[in-house]
This record gives C-alpha cells, structure tokens and sequence, in this order.
C-alpha cells in the first residue's frame, strides 16, 4: 500500500515541479514577442495517480500571419524611406534651400549678361565659370547617387543571404518538431520551445520578404512567397539569388532553373529596396534629362570667322512629322540667292533633304540627334562668306556652348574660348530670348526632380504612419491573445507552491506512519 502510495506523491511532486518550470517559463518570456503563454494540462487517472495530457500553447496563428504580413509592409515602407532619405541629403534644396537651381540660375544670369555686354570681359569669365561649376555639380550628384544605388546591391545581397539562412533554419526546425513530437508525445508534447523559435525565425522573414505561411497539426510550416513560390517545406529549403547587373531577384528551383520574382515580391525590405532602386533610377534620369537639355538647347551667336554652321532653332521630337508651318529659306551666295519654300504638311527631314538636293554645291544639311531625345538641322556653308534667312526666324550661325550625349562626357565647347571672342553682336538680342526658354525648360526639369523626391517621401511617410498604427495594433491585438500576464502567473506559482508543500507534508506523515508501524513489529 504505502509503495504505491508513495509512487502517487512522488509522481505529483515531479509534475507539480515541471508545472512550475512552465509557469517560470511563461514568467521569464513575458517580454519577449515571439512567445506564446503555455498553461500545463494536469489530468488525473484514480486511483493510480496523476500525469502531464497536454502543454496548451495559447497562440492565435491567423493574428500572428496578420501580423507579419502588415511587418513586411511597413518594412517595405521604411526601407524605402531610408533610401529616398538619402537621396533628399544629396540635394542642398532640402537643408539650406540651395542647390542646383542656384547653379542653374547663375549661369543663365551670366549667359544673359553675356548677351547684354558681349564685348565685356568679366562677363564672359563669369559665363566660363558659371558653366564648369554647374558641370561640377551635376557630375557630383550623378556620382553620390551612383554611390547609393552601389549601395543597394550590397544591402541586396545582405538581405537575401539572411532570407536563405532563415529558411533553412525553418527546415530544420520543422525537422526538429517533427523529432520533438515523437520523444514528448507521452510527456505532454512539451516541444513548445521550438515552435517560439519557429515563430521568431517567421517573424525576421516577414520582416525581409512578404510570405504566405501554413501550419500542419504539430507545428511544422510550409512558407512560400506571396505569389506561390516555395521556400520552405518539410525539411527543405530553397533559395533566392540577386542579380545586380539587371537588379533582379531569382527563385532558384531544384532543378537548377532561376525565376525572376521581382515584380512578385510585395512586401518587406526587398520590395523596399527594389522600390528604392526605381526612385532612385527615375532620379538619376531627370538629372541627367537636365544636363540633356543644357547641351541640346544653348547655344551661341557667331560670326562668319567663328563657323560655318547654322542650327535650326526649334528643336523637334519626330523628324519625319509635319512642321506645322511654312515658310522659306533664302540662301544667299555667288550666283543666288536662292529660296527654298517649306509648307506645313514638310517634316524637318524634307527640309533636310530638299537642300541637299537643290543646294549641295554650296550648302549641305544634316538631321541631328540631340541627347535630349529631340532632333534639329545642322546647315553648313562652304564658305564663311555665305549667309541664309529664315522668314521664321528659327535658323542662326551657331554653335553649342557645351558637348556630350549626359553627364558622363559632359563639357564645355573645346572651342568655346575662340566663340566669345568671336559672337554675332547683332544676334544677341534674339539670343538673350532664346535664352530665357531654355532657362525655363531646364528649371522645370531639375524642379521637377526636386518635386519628385519630396513628393514621393510625403506619400511613403504617409502611408507608413498608417500601416505602422495598424501594426501596433495587431502587436497589441496579439499580445493580448497570446501574451504573458505576470500577475496570473504569480498566482498559479503560488497554487503550485501550497499543492507542492501539501505533497510534501503527506510524505513526511506517510515516514512517521511507516516508522511506526515498523515500531510496532
């Protein structure tokens, strides 16, 4: 009798033991996001005694993928946050309200003096000086946001490495509860431990890339890509690989075939980045749009000892499209003049081609391609000596003030010492003009990089205050549902204490009795 007895009370000392190390568990995690609250299951089986059913993990699975799905949002918001942010670093506009559009209004400001004392020698250093310094800056802005796109990739590679560590760390967890379940099935199924890390490992994912999770009935996930791409089943796992050169990120299949999943990743800090990459590139094009346009439009009056080039002045997108106008072109020079007429339905390729045809003893033309995507005429003379009139006013002995196809090769006229030494004084007025257009067309397209990455930032830091609310929420939600109460556990501790010292109490009166009966005998 009192070796059955005894067997009774010692086996509930060691559950009452082991309920304890689950409540100090529970106790000592009460911070820690990623844990579930666990309550034993204590069942009795009179009269042979007592033992540990169940260890009830007190999680919500659907809230915490809710969860993780609102994190990789708000961490595809930060990251791209934190790009743009740098970008608004790069330009003084956002700190101390300079920049580039002081560059460019102090060149154009010196081109205009220019035009107004042309003869002026101060005015034509200002004009050499205020041009080499607006090359200097958009050659640094091209450079540091070069820089940051170098960076990305680095921070790419970062992250996906981490992505395929995290996964097959999910693997093996999978394995590893799989191995758990089968040694504590008769124990309470105390593995639960395993599936906290399982659940930290989800949330760092989510954190990375936006992810699609299924549970089985012990624990073990399946987690795949919003759009069905694998990444972890069983005890496999698969991996991504970043092409930098295309700025792609790849599935990569057990066959060895790579699948480019860019546009399918919708979450986390690689869509952050990927976004970034875009901002980034959009930025990097309408700062090179505006050194396309300086190069493209400006130019400077010469006279007949400078070139023998004239330029048609109204720039076109299509070379093969109708003008739009007529007009005429009169060609003056031994044995001329000559008029050449041009009507609305012509396309500035016809001209091209018209005065070619008629006049090639004496003038050839060319169609152009500016940098700027546009087209215009170039009509050389074969002697200085010669002039054209246009009735449209839009064709003037000329050369660019600044060469290249962007900012790479971007510089001034290696001639541009002998131009101003040598410009058109009567055409000058026509040019102080011309000027103030392409002034205006230069300021909308650098403003408008300006506005872009302003305007974007806005919205990203909107949008993030939003989604960021509602992820506090679901934490809260979550901790709430799963959470640890300290207070609660301090109780069931206390419960546990008495029941332990109860226990205690029965064996020290079972001695005495046993002690006594040996007495007896």
């Amino acid at each position: 009798m009192f070796g059955a007895t005894f067997g009774i009370v010692a086996q509930g000392l060691e559950l009452f033991r082991k309920s304890a190390d689950i409540r100090n568990r529970n106790t000592l995690n009460a911070n820690n996001p990623d844990y579930a609250q666990e309550d034993p299951v204590i069942k009795s089986f009179a009269p042979v005694g007592i033992k540990l059913e169940d260890i009830l993990r007190s999680q919500n699975f659907y809230y915490m993928s809710l969860r993780n799905q609102k994190l990789s949002v708000v961490s595809s918001l930060d990251t791209t946050i934190k790009g743009n942010a740098q970008v608004e670093n790069l330009f003084q506009e956002f700190t101390q309200g300079l920049g580039g559009s002081e560059y460019i209004n102090r060149f154009f400001t010196a081109y205009q003096n220019l035009m107004k004392e042309p003869t002026n020698e101060g005015a034509r250093s200002e004009l050499l000086n205020s041009a080499q310094s607006l090359i200097a800056y958009l050659r640094d802005r091209r450079r540091d946001m070069d820089k940051s796109l170098a960076g990305t990739h680095y921070d790419m590679r970062q992250y996906i490495n981490k992505i395929n560590t995290l996964t097959k760390k999910i693997a093996s967890i999978n394995q590893e509860i799989l191995t758990g379940y089968a040694q504590t099935y008769a124990r309470g199924k105390d593995y639960k431990n395993l599936l906290d890390e399982r659940d930290s490992y989800l949330r760092e994912l989510s954190e990375l890339i936006n992810i699609q999770v299924q549970e089985d009935d012990i624990g073990r996930v399946r987690v795949e890509t919003s759009q069905g791409f694998v990444l972890v089943e069983d005890r496999y796992s698969w991996e991504l690989k970043y092409d930098a050169g295309n700025r792609r990120v790849l599935w990569k299949s057990k066959d060895g075939s790579e699948v480019d999943i860019s546009n399918l990743i919708s979450g986390g800090r690689l869509r952050g980045l990927l976004e970034f990459q875009q901002d980034l590139q959009d930025y990097i094009n309408q700062l090179e749009g505006t050194a396309k346009r300086l190069i493209s439009q400006v130019k400077v009056p010469l006279n007949a000892q400078a070139t023998t080039n004239w330029f048609w002045f109204k720039n076109v997108s299509d070379p093969n499209a109708p003008l739009g106008f007529s007009g005429s072109i009169t060609f003056n020079f031994p044995g001329g003049p000559v008029v050449l007429n041009y009507s609305s339905t012509d396309s500035l390729n016809d001209v091209v081609n018209a005065i070619n045809a008629n006049l090639g003893g004496s003038f050839s033309a060319s169609l152009i391609q500016n940098p700027d995507g546009t087209y215009t005429m170039r009509i050389t003379a074969n002697n200085p000596s010669y002039t054209i009139e246009d009735s449209n006013n839009l064709i003037y002995r000329s050369e660019p003030l600044f060469t290249g196809t962007g900012i790479g090769d971007m510089a001034l006229n290696p001639n541009i010492n002998n131009y101003i030494q040598n410009l058109d004084y009567e055409k000058v007025d026509e040019f102080m003009d011309f000027s103030r257009g392409w002034w205006e067309d230069v300021k909308v397209i650098y403003n408008g990089l300006v506005d872009s990455v302003a305007s974007r930032q806005r919205d990203l830091r909107t949008r993030y205050d939003i989604e960021n609310a509602l992820l506090n929420s679901l934490n809260a939600r979550l901790q709430e549902m799963q959470g640890v109460s300290v207070d609660n556990e301090f109780i069931e501790l206390m419960k546990l204490q008495r029941s332990y010292e109860a226990l205690a109490r029965t064996i020290n009166a079972m001695d005495e009795m046993l002690q006594a009966t040996l007495n007896m005998v």
